[in-house]
């Protein structure tokens, strides 16, 4: 079964995986969020069978972003489908 990958600017700390999380888990089920503080992203595996599109992630991303001082969103050329 296929899930949907994709990394996340600006959100390389617990805190910031911890907003992209909140934010995501009322529109789709997250298997998994890795950080890479070096590179500032969070690399993000949906549950296997999730239905989403990256213009809805980036729409919740964008609402967590407010007052967190940074501008979460889906890192362009990141969004794919693996096994």
């Amino acid at each position: 079964m296929t899930s949907t990958v994709f990394e996340v600017e600006q959100a390389g700390c617990e805190s910031c995986a911890a907003l992209v999380r909140g934010a995501l888990d009322p529109i789709v089920a997250v298997a998994q969020i890795e950080i890479d503080e070096d590179r500032d992203t969070a690399a993000v595996r949906l549950a296997p069978g999730t239905d989403t599109t990256e213009e809805d992630v980036n729409r919740a991303l964008l609402e967590a972003s407010h007052g967190s001082g940074h501008t979460y969103r889906v890192k362009p050329g990141s969004w794919r489908l693996e096994r």
